[in-house]
């Protein structure tokens, strides 16, 4: 009677890059050598377990199981998480330079369309990559796979991450608990515990194989030219569209890339309506001089239908009849624009300051009374000097780059009328009917409603306001329970709240811009409430972002207070137009072919 294995198997049925499995392990037939009764089959491991081992085995003595063609009567049921496991398994054992071994090994349920910035980058298709994704698609699971690929591959020996201050810490963790890459978090403290490993004259930048920092502190003009000098491999560049172009970020972030192999820029929002910056991020580091020397830079784009993502967003717009004395707020402050725009026009400076107080009415008649008085102030006005105008102030810069100065106030000094009798006597009717209506806020009040019916469905809540002040009048008049977020906190302090906020399941967390950049805050919460809406596009989805992302099992609802105003009308026309601008220019979904 014939043996099993012979009929399993017969001489001849295997040949060279045939695919087999022997011995519960798969291998890839590399050369077949004849002898009489017998072949001799060289083998090249391709399971986790036997990767690259070579081995030569005896057919027909062997049960050799083909691969390649299984037969169609096989079926399994198997999970979704095993079954991303074994796709990773083979795609990374699959052979070939294009071949993601790092996927193989990350901890984590990769998507598909994870691999393709990887893919592109390992078949030579781009250098350069803008990672567009919307919110929550993993993008920093994308840089991490690219990283790890070129690593491997040893093209990148020397890696910055430049990040917002918040997210250092969040990336370091990532990069060590799903690639098993360590990084260094770098700033002025680090180098501060680490200046006597170093020997004196060795630039401290050299130390790090992987170095983390935040974006404002490798721009300081006593630390760039360290940062420079080094000549990364890879710099990837998290939160990109905070870099926008004429500023100290630009320039120092462009000097950087411009001296990279690679450039990964991830950004959700790369677009806010302004072409003119959609085109310097997609040149970033690169000489527009000479576009036909220019590197393209490759755009993934992509959206949860894109990547067939279950999740669904729903968006309430709550409109707020505001009271009497709000209108009359309203109609002092029309008559002091009116007076600015009679004297400058448009002009940049005057934009900007009646820019400020319109944000701050349409937010509250606190917010208002706020920044007319300090104004009033420092015009020389009545107000009094001594008074604490409700502003947290941020403590002395240590160069550790640990703080975020962009929700606080800004102060404008310096008059924006002639007669600045008539500019002080405009401002402290402001602030008087500021003041007057402040007693009682139409946006607080009905915040205070949306808040109490869903704490009686135990839903946590995310709420957002533009200023620093502003959170931190909502905590102490209507919010005292709540959980604060804003850029004035230290690294630590921000960690303690984050954790509070994501262990709870009916918590609230008052937060401005600076808790919107790549916190994953989605473990409990789906309910994001905007106090005011943004007069900027990409914070309106950087801001819902923070719970609508892989991992959201529910619904996502977003609230807007919308003011039943002229002025808050037009912003939402003029948003609007942003979005329509943002759309036409990125496309909507970006792949390669990497076959």
């Amino acid at each position: 009677m014939a043996s099993s294995a012979a009929t399993t198997a017969r001489p001849g049925a295997c040949h060279v890059g045939d695919r087999v499995r022997i011995r519960r392990q798969r291998w890839q037939v590399t050369a077949i050598h004849d002898a009489p009764g017998c072949r001799t089959l060289t083998l090249d491991g391709l399971g986790p377990f036997n990767l690259h081992e070579q081995r030569q085995l005896f057919e027909p003595f062997e049960d050799i199981e083909p691969i390649d063609h299984p037969s169609p009567a096989v079926r399994w049921r198997t999970g979704q998480s095993r079954w991303h496991a074994e796709w990773r398994d083979v795609l990374a054992s699959s052979g070939g330079w294009n071949a993601l071994r790092g996927a193989g090994h990350a901890r984590m349920a990769v998507m598909p369309h994870q691999l393709e910035p990887a893919l592109a980058v390992v078949s030579g298709a781009a250098s350069r990559l803008l990672l567009a994704d919307a919110v929550g698609l993993g993008k920093t699971i994308q840089a991490g796979l690219t990283l790890v690929e070129l690593v491997r591959r040893g093209a990148a020996a020397s890696i910055l991450i430049l990040t917002p201050a918040g997210l250092r810490d969040q990336w370091r963790r990532e990069l060590a608990e799903r690639f098993d890459t360590v990084a260094d978090v770098v700033d002025l403290h680090r180098f501060a515990q680490r200046g006597i490993d170093i020997p004196v004259g060795v630039n401290p930048w050299m130390v790090p194989a992987v170095a983390i920092s935040s974006i404002d502190y490798v721009k300081r003009p006593e630390v760039l030219p360290a940062v420079r000098a080094r000549g990364w491999d890879l710099v990837i560049v998290d939160e990109a569209h905070l870099v926008s172009p004429g500023s100290d970020r630009y320039r120092a972030v462009s000097q950087l890339c411009g001296l990279a192999l690679y450039v990964v820029l991830l950004t959700a929002t790369p677009h806010n309506g302004d072409r003119d910056a959609y085109q310097a991020l997609l040149t970033l580091g690169t000489d527009a001089g000479e576009p036909e020397e220019e590197e393209t830079c490759l755009v993934f784009r992509r959206s949860r239908a894109d990547v067939q993502l279950p999740g669904q967003r729903r968006v309430h717009q709550l409109r707020i009849r505001p009271t009497a004395a709000e209108l009359r707020m309203h109609a002092s402050l029309d008559r002091y624009a009116a007076a600015v725009r009679a004297e400058h026009g448009d002009s940049a400076p005057s934009a900007l300051l009646l820019s400020v107080f319109r944000k701050r009415a349409l937010s509250s008649p606190w917010s208002l009374e706020r920044s007319a008085s300090r104004r009033l102030v420092l015009l020389g006005g009545s107000g009094d000097s001594d008074r604490d105008d409700g502003q947290l102030r941020l403590p002395l810069d240590d160069g550790a780059g640990e703080f975020d100065r962009d929700d606080q106030v800004p102060d404008f000094d310096a008059p924006a009328l002639q007669d600045i009798r008539r500019e002080r006597a405009l401002l402290a009717r402001i602030a008087t009917l500021a003041g007057i209506a402040a007693v009682h806020e139409s946006k607080l009040a009905a915040l205070g409603r949306l808040v109490a019916r869903l704490a009686t469905r135990h839903e946590a809540v995310l709420i957002f306001t533009e200023y620093r002040d502003t959170l931190l009048h909502l905590q102490g008049s209507l919010l005292p329970e709540a959980l604060v977020l804003h850029g004035g906190l230290g690294r630590r302090e921000r960690t303690r709240i984050i954790e509070a906020f994501t262990s709870q399941r009916d918590g609230i967390l008052l937060a401005t811009d600076a808790a919107a950049e790549g916190l994953n805050l989605h473990q409990h919460c789906r309910c994001v409430i905007h106090l005011e809406v943004p007069w900027n596009p990409v914070r309106l989805e950087q801001r819902t972002g923070r719970v609508d992302r892989i991992g959201q099992q529910r619904t996502v609802h977003a609230f807007h207070l919308v003011a039943q105003h002229p002025a808050e009308a037009q912003l939402l026309r003029m948003l609007q137009r942003r979005a329509d601008i943002a759309r036409a220019d990125v496309p909507d979904r970006h792949t390669v072919d990497v076959g």
